[in-house]
């Protein structure tokens, strides 16, 4: 026991569920059935697993569903049961797949999508998920066994209690896995090991065809190295959440071992940068006199920018002539550069005189490519990538530390067509990797070099199921063009290379960055989007003999396929047979259902919406609400104080100059200007740990509001509604630095998800806007609007924060690109009604504001908006402009002025001036509410109207204050939202007069 205590430190982390469904509001499902099948073929293997879980809530839901499998593994197949029958989801490009997603979930069908989130994490939508029902799914995936000293492991440590759970493991012909358990909590991962799984008898070589598969370990030696002074780079980004302590610790062991190997380090240099989104030093000394007291704690929060921890570290190592970077992360770059701008950031460590970094990938998400993209050929010294997770062997990773690499290493198969990898980096003594080939069937030898020397590769298993080994030569082919594709410089190669990687992908059911596996519940559905079904590629699945295809070539494709039709939208003028919900229903309704049921239906049987939570009818949204709802039961809860504002943020460039008023509180004592608009009492949008936390910041006390949602930030590291707690606390306090930090770890843990990454850039805006300090946010808010408008072109306020972000910095050019762009792409058939208008509002308005600021270029922008058949904007106008960041439910804006009128979808103008564009019911917005010439009405205030979540939970999202002055002056304010009660109204403030 003390001998394996001296070699190994277990990292004391929390481990995060593999597997997880989730409510969009985070609503955990229970885990009821887990049936997992594995057939394993020398370093091969195959899984079948089979989930089932159950929904507690009395409501349809839409879930995310999670999964988190070894580095290199490939999904296969996804499928849902519908009405008894599972429904097999088919490859198809990224964006066409979730057109088609969306589009059924609007038609209130059956669909579900699943995405590669990361190198080793895959998630889906599915929908819908019945109230007290049940949801089952079928992923299968390949994998390559890592190496032949490694065990075949399949995670399930952090699982919740499972209902049923059965697993079947069969190698060689044998059975060495057999469990059936009932309630059953794992406390360890199911592990085959290296025993079971290699034998030095066993064959090196997997061969069906034309296709091999080889596990080759390179013939070298290496000498060892003396480490100069060194900077440690420590991940603190979100996503280290549940390993912040292991990786602390990790640190410390790390450098006890590297002196106790090299006791000339102890006077030796030695500095300790934490980096997320911002870097903060933990340490700064020598070897010898760190201790682990020594090393500052510091919470993982905000985005992972490695582009600036480079920066960062360059400056220490040039200031602290420092040799060498030991790099602990994930590697999972969610901000600033990335790609090839991230390599080339790295000529700043060269420049300042670094010569090697190396990488200790920790988590379960690690980015193993990146990091070894990273490592090798930047610097002059070539580095490596040291796996750490669970039992991490120190004294292994301080002595490859210290131990030469070797690259550009050419790997060859004599008489191949093709070879990947061609070469391998950062190889040093006892490496192994996994090599695929096109060997002509002729060639029976399979004969190897790496570096121009032979590699022993043993017998040739020639009986290997050849489906197996095809998929296995399909990733390689994807992983041979993604290389290609990221270092061609070239836009339209770039392109074909992309198609390339969709044809493969979609041709061997083998799931890529560009494609997606989607459900539809018909076959008609596959049809309406040409999604030909009629020669599909067959499935491979487990039964009781092994592996085996399941045929599928009977298909028959309904004709013809017709263009999907736009979902139907709320009609204002043939409706007079429906009822409609009052005010005083929703606030009666919300108060009793404060825990989130669904609303209880209150339309007849002759009403167009669609089916409610829990087979009810939602509430009909028609003409028969033609007068303004009357106000809410006076017993209704008072509203509560709305989030500190930003504070109005000028596009212009001495903005920095110009004077600010932060809009007036919303509960503040009634006065002159108040009392014109005051609002009767509301109910209450928050619910939960939430309104806590609120209520703590409406009564000023700060230290408790921010013990109570650190408190359920560590409870629960993921959870959305407690990192935007934390901001709202941090944003109270005046903390700039960590509220941005809350904001970012959004972005950090849901980096694949455009609306979170919105969500994100709308809270960066408003904490931006807060005084000059708050502007080094700025570079955060547009890459994240800029990753979101790349992520999902098709929702118009992607595009639209990206190009304001733009504006607001001056850069008037880019951001009418941005607009002109998302303008000409159009907009989904029956989606995001007035959007059209409002981007025209935008390219005339960011005209403006550039005549305004280089007033010589007036003529030609005059003369690019009328080619657009856009008009001036030359008279003065303030914009209200909605939008949330949930799909499939239904947000309201209403606007009431400083004489008591009232606009909201059934009554769109105000008599003193200002019309709302539309009434948007499809999810996302935006909706704007325009007055033309200068406003005569102050104060506005301003509300959101949850009418109903729908499936999607709780709603989330912003309203912009756009004003300006007729002559290119324009000043914008920012004020996020949070709902999470149907039928609450949250208050987005007041605008007592013009914003300064």
């Amino acid at each position: 026991m003390h001998a394996l205590a001296a070699l190994f430190f277990l990292l004391p982390t929390v481990a995060e569920p593999p597997v997880s469904l989730t409510a969009s509001d985070g609503t955990g499902l229970a885990l009821t059935g887990y049936d997992v099948d594995t057939v394993i073929v020398g370093p091969l293997a195959f899984t079948e697993l089979r989930l089932a879980f159950d929904n507690p809530q009395n409501r349809v839901i839409e879930g995310r569903f999670r999964l988190v499998l070894p580095e290199g593994a490939a999904i296969s197949r996804f499928a849902m049961k519908i009405d008894g029958q599972y429904q097999e989801g088919e490859v198809v490009e990224k964006q066409a797949a979730r057109r088609a997603y969306e589009d059924a979930l609007h038609r209130n069908q059956d669909p579900a999508l699943l995405e590669q989130a990361s190198p080793t994490e895959f998630s889906a939508r599915v929908f819908p998920i019945p109230a007290k029902g049940r949801k089952e799914l079928i992923v299968s995936w390949s994998q390559e066994l890592p190496s032949s000293s490694a065990p075949w492991r399949l995670a399930l440590q952090g699982l919740p209690e499972i209902g049923q759970f059965k697993a079947r493991v069969r190698q060689g012909g044998q059975e060495v896995i057999a469990q059936k358990k009932a309630r059953y909590v794992p406390s360890a991962d199911l592990v085959v090991p290296p025993s079971s799984s290699s034998s030095p008898s066993a064959a090196g070589v997997l061969r069906a065809g034309d296709v091999v598969v080889a596990r080759v370990k390179p013939t070298l030696s290496a000498a060892a190295v003396d480490l100069p002074g060194t900077i440690i780079l420590l991940d603190t980004s979100a996503s280290r959440g549940l390993g912040e302590r292991g990786d602390r610790q990790l640190v410390g062991q790390l450098v006890k071992k590297l002196l106790a190997a090299q006791p000339s380090l102890s006077s030796t240099t030695l500095s300790v940068l934490a980096f997320d989104q911002v870097t903060a030093p933990l340490y700064s000394g020598t070897f010898g006199a760190f201790t682990d007291a020594k090393l500052t704690a510091r919470r993982a929060l905000g985005a992972s920018d490695l582009a600036g921890a480079f920066a960062a570290a360059a400056a220490i190592a040039k200031d602290k002539s420092l040799g060498r970077v030991i790099l602990i992360s994930d590697g999972v770059v969610t901000a600033g550069k990335d790609g090839d701008a991230l390599v080339q950031s790295m000529s700043a460590l060269k420049a300042a005189g670094v010569k090697r970094m190396d990488a200790v990938a920790v988590g379960a998400l690690a980015d193993n490519a990146t990091l070894r993209l990273l490592v090798s050929q930047t610097l002059p010294q070539e580095g490596v990538v040291l796996p750490a997770a669970g039992a991490v062997d120190v004294d292994r990773l301080a002595a490859r530390l210290r131990l030469q690499a070797k690259s550009k290493l050419a790997v060859e198969v004599k008489g191949a067509t093709w070879v990947w990898p061609r070469e391998l980096n950062g190889v040093q003594p006892g490496d192994e990797f996994m090599v695929t080939a096109e060997l002509p069937a002729p060639i029976a030898k399979v004969d190897i070099t790496v570096g121009g020397s032979a590699v022993t590769v043993g017998a040739t298993d020639t009986s290997a199921p050849a489906p197996m080994l095809r998929r296995a030569w399909a990733r390689a082919k994807i992983e041979r063009l993604q290389a290609a594709r990221a270092q061609e410089q070239s836009a339209a190669a770039k392109k074909e290379l992309a198609e390339q990687i969709v044809k493969v992908s979609v041709d061997h059911r083998v799931l890529s960055s560009l494609t997606a596996l989607v459900v539809l519940e018909t076959e008609a559905d596959y049809a309406r989007f040409g999604i030909a079904r009629n020669a599909l590629t067959d499935i491979l699945v487990i039964n009781d003999q092994g592996l085996a295809l399941m045929k599928r070539t009977a298909i028959v494709v309904p004709q013809p396929i017709k263009a999907p039709e736009p979902p139907k939208q709320r009609s204002e003028k043939s409706a007079t047979k429906k009822k409609s919900m009052s005010r005083d229903d929703s606030a009666a309704k919300s108060a009793a259902d404060a825990d989130g049921d669904a609303l209880a239906d209150s339309a007849d049987e002759e009403s167009e919406s669609s089916p409610a939570e829990g087979g009810a009818q939602a509430p009909s949204r028609s003409a028969g609400r033609s007068s303004p709802p009357p106000p809410p039961s006076a017993r209704a809860p008072s509203a509560p104080s709305p989030a500190p504002q930003a504070e109005p943020v000028p596009v212009m460039a001495s903005e920095s100059e110009r004077s600010r008023e932060r809009r007036a509180p919303a509960d503040m004592a009634a006065s002159e200007d108040r009392a014109e608009v005051q609002a009767p009492p509301k109910v209450e949008p928050y619910t939960g740990t939430f309104l806590e936390v609120m209520k703590l910041l409406r009564a000023k006390n700060m230290n408790a509001a921010e013990q109570k949602a650190r408190g359920w930030r560590e409870e629960n590291k993921g959870d959305i509604l407690a990192l935007l707690a934390l901001g709202e606390v941090y944003e109270a306090k005046g903390d700039v630095v960590e509220a941005g930090r809350a904001y970012g770890a959004l972005i950090d843990l849901y980096a694949d998800r455009a609306d979170i990454r919105r969500l994100a850039g709308a809270r960066l805006d408003r904490l931006s806007a807060k005084n000059t300090a708050a502007k080094a946010l700025w570079p955060l808010a547009e890459d994240t609007w800029r990753r979101a408008a790349q992520d999902r072109p098709d929702h118009p306020q992607g595009p639209r924060g990206y190009a304001w972000s733009l504006a607001r910095q001056g850069r008037y050019a880019e951001a009418m690109v941005v607009i002109d762009e998302a303008r000409t792409r159009g907009q989904p058939s029956g989606r995001f009604a007035g959007v059209d208008r409002i981007l025209n509002d935008d390219l005339a308005l960011m005209a403006a504001a550039w005549a305004g600021a280089e007033p010589s270029r007036k003529p030609e922008l005059e003369k690019r908006l009328k080619a657009a058949g856009v008009p001036w904007e030359s008279a003065p106008s303030l914009r209200f402009v909605l939008w949330w960041e949930t799909d499939a439910n239904d947000v309201d804006f209403h606007i009431h002025d400083g004489k008591k009128n009232h606009a909201y979808y059934s009554q769109r103008d105000l008599k003193t001036g200002g019309s709302l564009y539309a009434d948007v019911t499809t999810g996302f917005g935006p909706e704007c509410f325009t007055i033309p010439n200068a406003p005569t009405a102050y104060p506005y205030r301003l509300e959101a109207h949850y009418y109903s979540r729908g499936p999607m939970g709780f709603g989330m999202g912003a309203m912009r204050v756009v004003q300006h002055d007729g002559k290119g002056g324009i000043v914008v304010e920012d004020r996020p939202f949070i709902i999470m009660v149907d039928g609450a109204y949250v208050d987005l403030g007041v605008v007592k007069g013009p914003l300064k």
